[in-house]
């Protein structure tokens, strides 16, 4: 039996429709254990690729079914890929578990926001504590088509700023950094079935 780190994430929605994530890191022992419950996909060249994959095929269904979806970018060698786990409609969890080996070779996070709406464009204060808790980035697709990403060394709102922008009181929520190409411009990412048909 290995001894592993096991990271699980609760992923939530409530009335006021903010993603919120609920993070447990716990030690425990088990063997063979490997993202458990997820999809491992394709080999690409970098990080941002992978996530661009990823955001693209899964931000188009998130937005029309308003189903959230999470996964890991993981590396492997000098390749990357993407793990996914969709939320049940009308659920409110959905969990990531990985092996100490595997966490390892996560070097960021990903999800999606579901439907359309003002509140759903920023990061939840679970997103931020999820990312001060693993040292990982962590990147957001969403309505707006922007690619985000929130990093360990990023600042949250505070609770004046927050409520400026309509979000519930409370500390930790965060606009996040656009993701930029190499000419300074944001990166978008797929909002429709039609764009990402296009896109292929």
């Amino acid at each position: 039996m290995n001894h592993f780190r096991s990271l699980v994430v609760f992923v939530s929605q409530f009335s006021h429709r903010l993603h919120v994530l609920v993070v447990m890191l716990c030690v425990g022992t088990l063997s063979n254990l490997s993202f458990a419950n997820t999809t491992n996909n394709g080999a690409y060249d970098s990080e941002l690729a992978a996530v661009r994959a990823a955001t693209d095929l899964y931000n188009p269904i998130s937005l029309r079914e308003d189903r959230e979806f999470m996964g890991a970018i993981v590396r492997q060698g000098s390749h990357y890929s993407y793990t996914v786990l969709p939320g049940k409609l009308g659920g409110d969890s959905v969990s990531l578990t990985f092996s100490g080996e595997d966490w390892q070779n996560v070097v960021a996070l990903w999800h999606t926001h579901g439907d359309a709406s003002p509140l759903r464009q920023f990061f939840s204060h679970f997103d931020t504590k999820l990312v001060q808790q693993t040292g990982k980035r962590f990147y957001l697709a969403d309505y707006t088509g922007v690619l985000k990403v929130f990093s360990p060394e990023h600042r949250t709102l505070s609770s004046f700023a927050a409520s400026r922008l309509g979000l519930p009181s409370g500390r930790g929520f965060a606009t996040g950094e656009p993701v930029t190409d190499r000419n300074k411009q944001p990166i978008l990412v797929q909002t429709s079935d039609a764009e990402l048909k296009a896109y292929c």
